[in-house]
């Protein structure tokens, strides 16, 4: 991914304005992408404390995320929700997930198919507890769909759904019924290339949003 004209765009996330770079994905696509690694402690805060305080009254048991970007979300998430256990799908076959359950999901910003994977000595972790789910980003749903599959088949109820931007609208469609359960701090379009800059696809666009341009830096 390279960077692509204009340089940022402008979302709101937990009521605080973030610029987030824009990248090319590919000859017609291009996104403004969150890094939560990067962003720094202050935000990680910010939104852990936002999202947990969408489940509170849920009383989740414990909290499940994504490596690798949606470790500092479940970490955060699980600190103001008061729970000290939070669980860590994986996606790298390390040598003590070879008997691993797993689930096969595609990301936008991945060329490859990827797994999500679950050790199965943590499946007591799971098994008839009361879950929440969260990531970095949904954008297609597939990442998040697979980890809803996956915590449920180790026995557990899924409650709701965190993320702290969802992009675009299509990842409605892959969740199905399961689109009701998630809870975003932001949203942002999806980006089509044209003539060599990053333009909105009104496409992606949901029909009470605002439709900024991408702001040059």
């Amino acid at each position: 991914m390279r960077l692509i004209a204009p340089d940022y765009f402008d979302v709101e996330i937990a009521g605080e304005t973030t610029s987030l770079p824009m990248l090319q994905l590919d000859d017609q696509r291009a996104i403004a992408l969150l890094m939560d690694i990067d962003m720094g402690l202050a935000f990680a805060d910010r939104v852990g404390r936002a999202l947990a305080a969408r489940f509170a009254a849920m009383k989740p048991e414990i909290v499940v995320g994504s490596a690798t970007l949606g470790i500092p979300v479940a970490m955060e998430v699980s600190r103001h929700l008061g729970l000290d256990k939070y669980l860590i799908l994986q996606k790298s076959p390390k040598f003590h997930l070879a008997d691993a359950l797993e689930e096969p999901v595609r990301s936008i910003t991945s060329d490859k198919p990827q797994r999500l994977l679950l050790d199965r000595r943590q499946i007591p972790l799971l098994q008839g507890r009361r879950v929440v789910v969260v990531d970095d980003v949904i954008a297609t749903g597939a990442s998040m769909a697979a980890a809803m599959r996956l915590v449920r088949r180790a026995g557990a109820t899924v409650l709701g759904a965190g993320t702290i931007l969802a992009e675009g609208i299509a990842w409605r469609e892959a969740l199905a019924e399961d689109a009701a359960l998630v809870q975003r701090l932001g949203r942002i379009p999806q980006f089509r290339v044209v003539d060599g800059e990053a333009r909105i696809d009104p496409a992606s666009v949901e029909p009470d949003m605002p439709r900024p341009e991408p702001v040059p830096g």
